[in-house]
Order: C-alpha cells, then structure tokens, then sequence
C-alpha cells in the first residue's frame, strides 16, 4: 500500500466514525465564530449541554429546538450538517431562513466549517497537488461538493417562501429561526414530502418562541413524533445568576423572560403581552350549562382561509359558547351548508331555543365584488344564510370583550364556555398578544390567532354599538315565560312579528 493509499484508507475509516460519532467529530473537526475571541474562526468545544441537544438530534429523524438566544446552536446545525458534504458523497443539505439575506448567512457560516476542515474537504480555489477527497464551490445561496468517485453533495438555502423545497429530495432540511418565517403552514407542507422517507431523511426545526405559530404548535403538539429539545439560558456555562440578573436590570424583566427563558413554561407563556390575561381555566370553562329561557345567538369570522363560527346562547345576564366549528377552505356555499348543518344537529339534540336568533358577522362581508356585483353577504343569503352585520370596531369590540371575560365575585366570567367545546378559541385568546403600536386591539400577527377572537368580538360589540356607530337604541325587553313558549312554537314569519311588537329579549 502507497503511502497515498493509506493516507485515503486512514481517511475513510475516520470519515465512518465521525459520521457514528458526531460529538466527536464536531468537537474534533468543526469551527464557529466567537465575536469576543482573539480569533475569530474557533475549535468547536461544545458545552455539555450542545452535546446532549447534539447527541439527541443524531437519534431521532424529526427534530425542534425551542432555544434561549444566542447559544451557538445555528452553529452547532450547520457543523451537524457539514457532515453530510465532507463525509460522504450524493447528500443533499436544505435551509430555510426568513429572509434572503439570513439564507446568504447560513451558506457562509458552512463555508466557514468547511474551509477550516482540510483533512476532509477544501475549496476548490485551494486544492494541493495530489488531493484526492472532495472539493467545493459556493455561491451565495449553494454550495456544491464534487467527489472524484462519486454524486455530487449540495447545500442549498431560500428564504422562506411556499413550495421553496418542493422539487428536492434531501437528506436534512434545517427551518432556522421557524417561529418567525413567514407561510410556515404551505412551507411545512411542501418541505415535509422531501424528507418523509420510510429509512432516510431528517429535520432539524429550531427557534427562539412566537406564540401561536407553527413551531410552537410543533413544539407543544405531545403526539405528532417529534423530538423536542429545550436549551435554556444557562446552557452557556459562562451565564450565572449575576449575568442573568445584570441582564434583567439592562433589558427588563418582561424582555429577559422571553428571549433568555429559564424552563419550558416560561419559554411558551406569554409574557406581559397577552390580550386576555383574564381568561383562565378556571374563569371561562364550565359543565354548567345556562338554565331558563334562553336565546341562541351565532357569530363567526369567514375567510377562505378560515371559518371560525360560534352558537352562544344568553340568559340577558350570562354568556355561553356552546358549539365551535373551525375549518379552512371552505367556499361560502360550503360554509352555510356547514353551518345550516351543525344548527339542525343542535336543535335535533336540544331544541328549538338553540336555533340562532340572529346570524352576526363583520361588516366586510356586504362590500360588493366587483367581478360580480354580489357581495360575500347576499352569496350567504342565497345559500339560506340570512346574517346580520356587526360592528367592526376593534378598540370597542376588545373592550366589550373584556367586560364579557372580566372575572365575578366567584372567579367566572360572564361569558364561558360549555364543556370545552370551543378549545381552538380558548387557546387563541390565551396566546394573543397585545399590538405593539396600539395597546387596546390585539395584534394581527400571527393572524392564525385572530378569527377565534374576530368572531367572539362581533358578538359581544354587537350588544354595545350599532353596525354604523353610536350606541344601539333598539328595544330590548326580558320575556315571560309564556312569549318564549309562543316564540319558540311559532314559525318565521311570526317570529319576526313578535319580535317586532315585544322588543328583542334579554
């Protein structure tokens, strides 16, 4: 055996031990930045920590990190990756960023692992004579390895955008940053497919938190087969009690919690910034159902992207969400069969008083299309959907929201919710979040959060001000037992009447 050969056999059967023994190879091979470092460019000598969080993304195929911010685990990623380039041929590496310009940043960070990685790979502008392992070229968003006896092995980054990975098949794809990318969902949906195969393919998804997005519902999701990993602020060995507490007196408390989280919980709970603090468990979940007479009223929020409807009955004293129906892509005609449907279902089970006595939705719905000259509305209409408009104003809505939510003497609100029924806008209203430039509206980003809510607030402004301003005048009376046994008996059109010469009930 030549001294050439042996050098290539000596190589290859470390090649095979890093690839078994990845925490080993980093530490052995890898590189990062330090900003505060002499040098620059860095051995990678991983904390105790990066090697667990290491060794359990080596296991497992599907994998998210929720993380406390800078904890060098972009880095330890992208060294992760370098393995499938320099050790073996015909891989294929994907990341995703938020933006082009972070996408350019993960294919430099590589180009820094590989280029500080000679006993395996090397530019292809710095090959010696006699090199016999893989070369590589970069471009701003790839880079592409050339082995002499085998497939090509590719990085390639785009910034995040739907159907970005869809016509690969990859080996890894790395979701940098995934709280914060924009159309996460179609993302998902079409990286997902490029590595769901039976004995290959991996993800690694990781971030800092965003309430209410896909990586947190990946994250909290106990049954979808992902591995979780958790990295708190302290899992930088040079971060003590005194640098946490310094941070806090610099940053603030509200802003520390939420960028350097200590535990799980506190990475997920909203910090400072939750719309409805007031809604609880406690407060707004009940078994109780409203006794006496009542009256059903509907709301909801429609777009195609989201049908979020509700059936709340009252008492005139008290609220209660009995019936939730939340799905997306759904035509209008489909919606108000939808609808029409889980209405007769209910009444079938229950009785006339679930009946909506009115159909409220947001004002939108009656602009004109200009392809049609219909509006959303009349379509409804058409489809035996007669509704009612609400008020669109936020500020006020959000008000008459809290005062629905506001906890009584015994800790309920006014307004709960029967058996859970209604679980998608409980965890809305738990996760939305105060708009940072107006501190009385909820945030419409993520907008996942906010038809739950849209649809809630259409009914409790509805009560408070008329669909074009002012405060309502219409008469509002509490019925005896007997009108209610005549309205409830009575068809339509006689409904109608009664309503008309004994006032709207409370």
């Amino acid at each position: 055996m030549t001294e050439r050969e042996e050098l290539d056999y000596l190589r290859d059967e470390e090649r095979q031990y890093c690839l078994d023994n990845p925490v080993y190879y980093i530490e052995n091979y890898g590189h990062y930045e330090d900003k505060d470092a002499a040098e620059l460019i860095q051995p990678f000598k991983l904390w105790p920590m990066q090697k667990d969080a290491l060794t359990s993304i080596h296991k497992n195929r599907k994998n998210v990190i929720l993380k406390a911010r800078q904890l060098g685990i972009s880095w330890l990623v992208v060294n992760y990756a370098s393995s499938y380039l320099a050790l073996r041929s015909g891989r294929t590496v994907i990341g995703l960023s938020r933006t082009e310009e972070e996408a350019k940043e993960l294919v430099r960070r590589m180009d820094v692992v590989l280029s500080n990685m000679p006993e395996f790979i090397l530019p292809s502008d710095k090959v010696p004579a006699g090199w016999t392992g893989p070369v590589y070229t970069k471009s701003a968003l790839k880079i592409e390895v050339k082995w002499p006896n085998g497939q090509n092995s590719i990085f390639q980054c785009f910034p995040s955008s739907p159907g970005a990975t869809r016509s690969f098949t990859a080996d890894l794809v790395i979701f940098d940053e995934w709280a914060y990318q924009d159309h996460a969902d179609d993302i998902w949906a079409s990286a997902f497919p490029v590595i769901n195969r039976p004995f290959g393919g991996k993800f690694i998804g990781l971030s800092t938190n965003k309430r209410g997005t896909l990586f947190e519902k990946t994250f909290t999701d106990e049954d979808n087969g992902f591995n979780k990993i958790f990295l708190p602020w302290y899992a930088d060995p040079s971060r003590d009690d005194k640098w946490y507490q310094n941070t806090v007196k610099t940053y603030g408390l509200e802003a520390t919690r939420l960028d350097y989280p200590s535990t799980v919980e506190e990475a997920l709970e909203v910090v400072g910034g939750c719309m409805f603090p007031e809604v609880t468990e406690e407060s707004i979940k009940t078994d109780v159902p409203l006794k006496g007479n009542v009256v059903t009223y509907f709301a909801m929020d429609y777009g195609l992207d989201r049908l979020a409807a509700y059936w709340i009955q009252t008492d005139g004293r008290n609220d209660q969400i009995v019936k939730e129906v939340c799905e997306s892509n759904l035509t209008i005609s489909a919606a108000a069969e939808r609808i029409i449907e889980e209405t007769e279902w209910l009444v079938a089970a229950y009785g006339a008083s679930f009946k909506p006595f009115l159909y409220l939705a947001p004002p939108d719905l009656w602009n004109r299309s200009q392809e049609t000259g219909k509006s959303r509305a009349l379509i409804f209409a058409e489809c035996g959907l007669n509704l009612t408009k609400s008020n669109n104003n936020i500020a006020d809505g959000v008000a008459a929201m809290k005062e629905y939510l506001r906890h009584a003497d015994d800790g309920q609100s006014r307004l709960t919710i029967l058996n859970d029924c209604a679980p998608e806008l409980f965890n809305c209203l738990r996760k939305i979040q105060i708009d940072k430039r107006r501190p009385n509206i909820y945030a419409k980003d993520p907008h996942e959060l906010t038809h739950g809510p849209d649809a809630l607030r259409y009914y409790c402004i509805y009560w408070i001000i008329n669909p074009n301003g002012g405060v309502k005048e219409e008469k509002r009376v509490k019925w005896r037992e007997d009108q209610w046994e005549d309205y409830n008996n009575a068809s339509e059109e006689d409904r109608a009447y009664l309503r008309k010469i004994w006032g709207n009930p409370y």
